[in-house]
């Protein structure tokens, strides 16, 4: 009896530990907000300031399409290698593709 007791209060902590990893991870509405602030950033230093962003659209899972004026760029997540034993939100760069314009 004793032995089950230990058994079950054991299973219970790893358990635990399993599960903190996952819910400390942002909310899908604040990461996608912190996605779009980090491209807005990074678009911003690259644009002309004649050509400020208008829109921004999401195209699909860590890619996003900017519209400044007449010219567009893509922005894409590229997600960094977590650390190991730390957890929080998902770490990442912005990659952007090449900028193009109407004439």
């Amino acid at each position: 009896m004793r032995n089950m007791i230990l058994r079950l209060i054991i299973a219970a902590f790893m358990l635990a530990g399993f599960s903190t990893a996952s819910m400390a991870a942002l909310a899908p509405q604040y990461q996608r907000a912190n996605e779009m602030n980090a491209v807005i950033t990074a678009v911003t230093e690259t644009l002309s300031p004649y050509q400020p962003i208008t829109k921004i659209i999401y195209q699909k899972d860590d890619q996003y399409l900017v519209v400044a004026g007449n010219c567009t760029i893509t922005a894409k997540i590229v997600a960094l290698p977590a650390k190991s034993g730390l957890v929080g939100s998902k770490q990442f760069n912005v990659q952007l593709g090449k900028q193009r314009c109407k004439k």
